[in-house]
């Protein structure tokens, strides 16, 4: 998602590369998918981009997208540990993953 949301916006990977003080390879590589983007990197991509970190993980809008993280070992306050961020991007959606997991629920 991060491709189309730059390049609607008409940055290139280099201006991208630029601003997150990266070599623009190095960029080109998270865009394709052949390696992770440093997790850290991220509210500074969304800030640039303007959009929410949530958008960068969605394959299309309107995606629901589930994210999960077990990093942030340090403990800092405020951060979430072996977490699960789910967005949602409307009330249907809400309620689809509500029905998932109330018949996960009722298996159990």
């Amino acid at each position: 998602m991060v491709t189309l949301i730059r390049d609607k916006q008409n940055i290139t990977q280099q201006e991208m590369a630029d601003f997150l003080g990266i070599d623009c390879r190095t960029y080109k590589r998270w865009e394709n998918g052949e390696t992770k983007v440093d997790s850290d990197l991220l509210p500074k991509i969304a800030k640039f981009l303007n959009v929410e970190i949530g958008e960068l993980y969605k394959e299309k809008p309107g995606d629901i997208v589930i994210n999960q993280t077990n990093h942030n070992s340090d403990n800092k306050k405020g951060s979430i540990n072996n977490g699960i961020v789910i967005i949602l991007p409307d009330k249907e959606a809400a309620n689809q993953i509500f029905e998932i997991l109330k018949k996960e629920v009722e298996k159990q």
